[in-house]
């Protein structure tokens, strides 16, 4: 018996005919005739066919062969509306309205170019800002070609030269009175101070950051060291004097002005330019701890501009992210000293700045913050302390107190003194055991001492007396009240005067109707 193979379909003939059928159907699809088949149900006419040489319509009549004879034109009289169209387009054109435009302008003919580029050197001095003189010169010289002059570096370069004068210590007396020739008389031992003077190191140390601080910034082409803050030092002098031992650095200058310094503690408020300034620093190099509760002035806006830097990193793209966190960690020390320290007040305190390289260092001529100092200038002395430090390429600067002491106009801006007429007299290692607050009285008595120790003061010249404008003022004294025996006696001079007032007859005239007496009665 064979086994029955299942899973196999069988190709009949009936099969093949339907499969047949069935793509006939859907072949006549695509023919003229299921379109006849349905206008003839619906009884629709067959439409007219086009003739064999019509043409569609907007076609152009195919060229005129050389062995066809022209036919003529059928006659369309007899249809409506022909007659219209050829009167129409036999009649001539004429224009609806006639324009007018504007007259054409030509651009003038440019210059005529040279033929050859020119050589030869092109040179220019300019005056910029704050007194710094720049001459340029731009050479052209023939080259080849330039496919070839490209690929050398040396073709097209430029050379930066800057020309500095670099200056010598002052050293002789003679020199330090031409620029301020009472000093002499304001210090009667100046012979001797000088004769026992020599060039401090720290002039060459400053100069010689200030050339660094020029090639740093003339490689880059960003902002130079001005002219006046290049020369701003005549000398630096390391004097002792031979009898007291007295040690005195002296520094000639001149004096810019610092707005820095906030205390709580004496000054709870302050104004909002300042609260408001992204400048203002509020601390000193000399500081103390608080002694109150009072919270600083510029505590809460420098809370403020924290958080707003917090706030700024979260969205802050990754280029910006380190320089806010380095503005965040700024933030954070300057919130912490201000809870701690108070300092001092540039509008309210008298005090010098001095460069960074030069304050707490090693050698015993270098002055510690808190340090006394004497600033003359103009034939007057100012008492003063060490109390902040600066630059190290820069010298002279003193507090708005000092500077508006020295010249009324002088500003966080303005600069009380431009010339380098101011003598700072610095005593080192003369700052108070213990730090704090200003003490006026102390200070001028202070300075007074160390002048007598390197000769003193002339006879003619005093040291200024500052007033403490921050010290709490006294409550108005009450008026004083009569004593009783000075009433006593106020009282019967005044009984005594109306008595003799009432014995003496009156010297006023009296009127008519008052001396007219009354008719008698019948």
């Amino acid at each position: 018996m064979k086994p029955h193979r299942r899973g196999i379909t069988r190709i009949t003939w009936f099969k093949l005919t339907v499969c047949a059928c069935l793509a006939a159907m859907a072949a006549s699809l695509f023919t003229p005739y299921p379109a006849q088949i349905i206008r003839a149900l619906k009884g629709e006419p067959e439409p007219a066919t086009d003739a064999p040489d019509a043409y569609p319509p907007h076609t152009s009549l195919p060229p005129e062969q050389p062995d066809q004879t022209q036919t003529a034109a059928p006659d369309t009289a007899g249809r409506p509306g022909t007659a219209t169209e050829d009167a129409r387009l036999l009649s001539p054109w004429t224009p609806e309205r006639t324009i007018a435009l504007p007259p054409v302008q030509y651009p003038p003919f440019p210059p005529v170019l040279p033929t050859r580029p020119s050589t030869g050197a092109l040179t220019n001095i300019y005056e910029l800002a704050r007194g710094l003189n720049l001459k340029t010169q731009a050479n052209f010289l023939p080259g080849t070609l330039a496919s070839s002059d490209k690929e050398t570096k040396s073709n097209y370069q430029m050379t930066l030269t800057l020309n500095v004068k670099q200056p010598q210590a002052l050293t002789k007396k003679e020199d330090i009175l031409k620029l301020n020739p009472k000093l002499e008389a304001i210090l009667p031992d100046l012979s001797t101070l000088f004769s026992h003077a020599r060039v401090s190191p720290y002039y060459g140390q400053i100069y010689a950051r200030k050339q660094t601080e020029i090639r740093k910034n003339l490689a880059s082409l960003t902002k130079l060291l001005d002219r006046h803050n290049f020369y701003d030092t005549e000398t630096i002098l390391e004097i002792t004097h031979p009898e007291t031992r007295r040690k005195l650095l002296w520094l000639q200058s001149e004096m810019d002005v610092v707005s820095d310094g906030s205390d709580g503690d004496r000054l709870s408020t302050m104004p909002d330019k300042i609260l408001k300034s992204s400048f203002y620093q509020p601390s000193t190099s000399y500081r103390w701890k608080k002694r109150t509760d009072k919270p600083n002035p510029l505590l809460k806006p420098w809370q403020q501009r924290l958080a707003a830097y917090k706030a700024s990193l979260a969205k802050a793209p990754a280029a910006e992210k380190a320089a806010l966190r380095s503005k965040i960690d700024h933030a954070e020390r300057v919130i912490a000293e201000l809870k701690r320290y108070s300092f001092l007040i540039s509008e309210y305190d008298p005090f010098i700045v001095v460069p960074l390289g030069v304050v707490n260092q090693s050698s015993p001529f270098s002055p510690q913050f808190g340090d006394y100092a004497v600033v003359i200038v103009d034939g007057k002395l100012y008492p003063a302390l060490v109390g902040d430090a600066g630059p190290r390429y820069k010298t002279g600067e003193g507090s708005l107190r000092l500077s508006r002491e020295i010249n009324p106009k002088s500003g966080p801006y303005s600069r009380p003194v431009s010339d380098l007429v101011v003598s700072y007299l610095i005593f080192p290692g003369t700052a108070e055991p213990e730090a704090g607050p200003p003490d006026y009285e102390k200070l001028t008595a202070k300075c007074r001492e160390l002048l007598n120790d390197i000769g003193g003061m002339g006879d003619a010249f005093k040291l200024h007396q500052w007033e403490d404008l921050l010290a709490p003022k006294p409550p108005p004294a009450p008026a004083p009240s009569p004593s009783p025996s000075a009433s006593g006696k106020e009282a019967e001079t005044t009984a005594k005067d109306g008595k003799t007032a009432a014995d003496k007859p009156s010297e006023t005239p009296s009127s008519p109707s008052s001396t007219t007496s009354a008719p008698a009665a019948p």
